[in-house]
C-alpha cells in the first residue's frame, strides 16, 4: 500500500499516474498538455513516481514536426505489483492474477462445490502459492477482490441465493490470514466495471450479466450506481411471471427462473425427461434444429428481451454488453434482441455481446485491485486490449 507521505496522495499526482496508467506510452509534454498542469511540475511529479516504482522510462518518442529534442516516453511499471482476482460461484472458483496494466499472468477455473466451510481456504491457497512463487516485485501484491454472486454491500455478503457464503466474515477471515486488503463486490458490478475499462467510446452502460443467476451492473456518467444497500441491478429478482416458479429469494416468478442458465438446463431437461443432460447438449439439439429445443429457445429469448428492455427503461444507457453462456453458444439471439429493441422506444440502444466472457468480473476485480491501490477514480485498457484479453 502506499505510505502516508507517497507523493501519490497528492492530487495532482494521481492526475499524472492516471494519465500515464490510462495511456500505453505519453510523454511529460503531453501529460502537463492532457491535464493543464505546467511542465516543471509535471516533471517533479513524474521524477517521484519513477523513484517510488510506479513510472519507468521506455526511451525516446517520435519528435514533433518542428522537430527538436525527442520527448522521452513513460509507461506504467507493470511488473512492479501482482493484482489477484477470484469469482466464487456455487460450483466453480475462479482465479486471475494480472500484473498492473491488466496484462495476464494466469487464469484458472476450478470445478467444485464451494461453501462456507471451504472457500477462506480455497482462496487463502492460492493466494499464499502465488506469494510463494511470484519472486520479488516493489509493492508484492497489492489487493485481492472476490466476485461474489449475490447482494454486496460495504465490502459485507448480505444474501447469496445458491450457497451459504454469507453466512461468513469473508473479509475478516482472509484479512486476518493473508494481511492484505481484500475487497468483495457484486459479479453483475464487477462485470460492469470490466466492459467499462474496455470502452471509452460511453460513459453510461449496462452489463446484463446471465449465468446461475441474472444480475445487471449499471455505469452512469461513469460511476458504478451501487443504489442505497448494494441491491441496485438485482434484476434477476424482478418479477416475470406472477405465481411463477419459486425463487431462493422469496418471490415467485423470478426473471432468472426463466433466463439465468441454470434455469435454460432445467427447463431443457424437463422437455426431454432426462435429468441428466447438460448446457452442452442443449446447445447441440438446438444446433440440430429439434422444433422442441428451437421453440424453448425463442421463449427464452423473449423473456430475456422483456428484462432487457425493463432494465434499459430504468437506467437509460448507451449501450448494453451481455454476458450469457447460452448467448455466447447461440450468437444470432443478439440480432434477435436488437431486432426486439428496434420495434420499442429503445431502438437506439445498442445491444452489444461481451467479448469478456468468462473472465468479465475478473477483469472487473483487477480494476478494484487497481483503483484501491493506487488511488486512481479511472481505469483503461481499452487501449491496451488485444494485449491484456491475449490468452
Amino acid at each position: 500500500m502506499f505510505n502516508t507521505k507517497s507523493s501519490i496522495r497528492e492530487n495532482n499526482s494521481i492526475l499524472v499516474l492516471s494519465e500515464i496508467i490510462n495511456r500505453p506510452e505519453v510523454s511529460r509534454a503531453m501529460i502537463s498538455e492532457l491535464i493543464g498542469l505546467n511542465k516543471a511540475t509535471v516533471s517533479a511529479i513524474v521524477k517521484q513516481l519513477i523513484e517510488d516504482k510506479y513510472v519507468i522510462e521506455i526511451g525516446p518518442g517520435e519528435s514533433t514536426s518542428t522537430g527538436g529534442r525527442r520527448p522521452i516516453l513513460l509507461t506504467l511499471n507493470k511488473k512492479a505489483g501482482i493484482s489477484i482476482s477470484f469469482d466464487v460461484r456455487h460450483d466453480r472458483i475462479s482465479c486471475l492474477i494480472t500484473y498492473l496494466d491488466g496484462e495476464k499472468i494466469e487464469h484458472t477455473i476450478e470445478e467444485k462445490n464451494m461453501n462456507k466451510d471451504n472457500t477462506v481456504e480455497s482462496i487463502a491457497s492460492i493466494v499464499e502459492d502465488t506469494r510463494d512463487s511470484m519472486g520479488h516485485c516493489p509493492f508484492g501484491i497489492i489487493g485481492i477482490t472476490i466476485s461474489i454472486h449475490g447482494i454486496v454491500d460495504h465490502n459485507k455478503i448480505e444474501f447469496t441465493p445458491y450457497f451459504d457464503l454469507d453466512q461468513i466474515d469473508l473479509v475478516g477471515e482472509l484479512e486476518t490470514r493473508l494481511d492484505l486488503p481484500v475487497h468483495i463486490e457484486n459479479e453483475a458490478n464487477l462485470t460492469a466495471l470490466a466492459e467499462a475499462a474496455f470502452d471509452n467510446e460511453h460513459c453510461s452502460l449496462v452489463s446484463f450479466s446471465a449465468h446461475t443467476g441474472v444480475g445487471a451492473g449499471i455505469i452512469l456518467d461513469g460511476k458504478l450506481h451501487r443504489g442505497h444497500k448494494g441491491r441496485s441491478g438485482e434484476v434477476g429478482h424482478t418479477v416475470l411471471y406472477p405465481n411463477g416458479i419459486s425463487c431462493p429469494c422469496g418471490n415467485q416468478g423470478c426473471l432468472e427462473q426463466y433466463c439465468s442458465t441454470t434455469a435454460i438446463v432445467r427447463r431443457f431437461r424437463e422437455l426431454k425427461h432426462n435429468d441428466q443432460l447438460t448446457f452442452q447438449d442443449l446447445v447441440a439439439s438446438y444446433h440440430l434444429k429439434d422444433s422442441d429445443t428451437l421453440n424453448m429457445i425463442l421463449q427464452f429469448a423473449k423473456d430475456f428481451g422483456i428484462g432487457l428492455m425493463n432494465v434499459i427503461g430504468n437506467f437509460d444507457p448507451e449501450v448494453v454488453y451481455i454476458n450469457s453462456e447460452v448467448l455466447d453458444e447461440i450468437p444470432e439471439l443478439i440480432s434477435f434482441l436488437q431486432n426486439y429493441l428496434s420495434m420499442t422506444i429503445y431502438k437506439n440502444v445498442l445491444i452489444r455481446q461481451s467479448r469478456l466472457g468468462k473472465k468479465a468480473s475478473l477483469y472487473g476485480a483487477t480494476v478494484v485491485n487497481l483503483q484501491s491501490y493506487l488511488h486512481v477514480d479511472n481505469v483503461e485498457f481499452s487501449l491496451n486490449m488485444e494485449k491484456v484479453l491475449a490468452g
